[in-house]
């Protein structure tokens, strides 16, 4: 190692010593999957490509830095630009020299000369302290939610209080999401019930397409009417999480909260999921709260101030995985 490291914005040339780098740190799959995924999120984004930072010591990369593109709707109907900070990974040999701190440091000034609004995250325990010392502040606790199918799921669910498993099981419920995406009716059909108030994702037909598109996670969609795709649908993905098989509530686009339970009633009865989850937002408030259980969403102001905590209205395909 030499004493001195550079730090600057990553350049396509340093993509192989950066996958190399993830490879070693991360204990990524043999079988690509996880550099599939990397690329998925940071490369087909309709929202854009994920700007990146790189610690080099000559030719090696000592550490890197990535955040990913979003795009909001304000409360008053305007599109804002975000980031949500995700992938990071410092070299071992190169660990207590301060890299992730300059990384994202360098990050916040980058992005904030460039007028990004904001970053946002979900951060664990662990990485939290170091995130709340570089600026970023408490928002929330995001309200999740749960609807067992029966009686014996709350039983499942207090044995399954572990990390859930990251790649999807294989079920024959509903459609397979991005082939009935491809459909433009069908895509329109569901965007009528977007989330219309609050701080809510910027949703498309592009976006739909990409957010389900990660054929390891296995995405389906039910319809209420396959031959009405206005009557709303729900998008979703079923999991492991211990003992429990849990069905999670990535997209609720329906008329009504009567609705969506309904149709979250027929994915517990065709997948055999013990319990849905998702987030307590539109649709989806009928799900029986977690008090305390939610991810904490936290945020760090660029160009813009973060919005407030009552302004927010989020989804599980907002925050899940990335």
């Amino acid at each position: 190692m030499s004493g001195e490291l550079e730090f600057r914005p990553a350049r396509p040339e340093d993509e192989p010593a950066v996958l190399a780098l993830l490879r070693d740190t991360m204990g990524w799959a043999a079988d690509g999957t996880d550099q599939a995924f990397f690329w998925w999120k940071h490369r087909d984004n309709p929202f854009g490509r994920s700007p990146a930072w790189v610690a080099m010591d000559g030719a090696r990369v000592a550490g890197y830095r990535t955040l990913l593109r979003w795009r909001f709707i304000t409360p008053a109907g305007k599109p804002v630009s975000a980031v949500r900070a995700v992938d990071t990974a410092t070299d071992p040999e190169y660990r207590g020299r301060g890299i992730f701190r300059r990384l994202t440091l360098d990050a916040v000034a980058d992005l904030t000369r460039a007028g990004e609004a904001f970053i946002f995250n979900t951060p664990n325990d662990n990485s939290r302290p170091g995130y709340l010392s570089m600026g970023w502040t408490p928002v929330r606790h995001l309200p999740v939610g749960v609807l067992p199918a029966g009686p014996s799921a709350l039983v499942t669910m207090a044995r399954s209080r572990t990390a859930s498993e990251l790649w999807s099981e294989p079920t024959e419920a509903g459609l397979d999401a991005p082939v009935a995406l491809a459909d433009d009716d069908v895509c329109d059909g569901l965007l009528a019930h977007a989330p219309t108030r609050g701080v809510r994702t910027d949703r498309s037909r592009e976006y739909l397409r990409w957010r389900t598109s990660f054929a390891p996670l296995r995405y389906r969609l039910l319809l209420r009417d396959e031959t009405d795709p206005e009557a709303g649908g729900v998008v979703f993905r079923v999991r492991r999480r211990g003992a429990g098989l849990e069905a999670v509530v990535v997209e609720l686009l329906v008329p009504s909260a009567r609705a969506g339970i309904g149709l979250l009633r027929r994915v517990l009865t065709e997948t055999g999921a013990d319990y849905a989850i998702g987030l307590r937002t539109g649709p989806s408030a009928g799900l029986l709260p977690l008090p305390g259980q939610g991810p904490l969403l936290t945020g760090r102001p660029l160009a813009r101030a973060v919005p407030p905590a009552k302004d927010w209205t989020l989804t599980m395909g907002d925050i899940e995985l990335f």
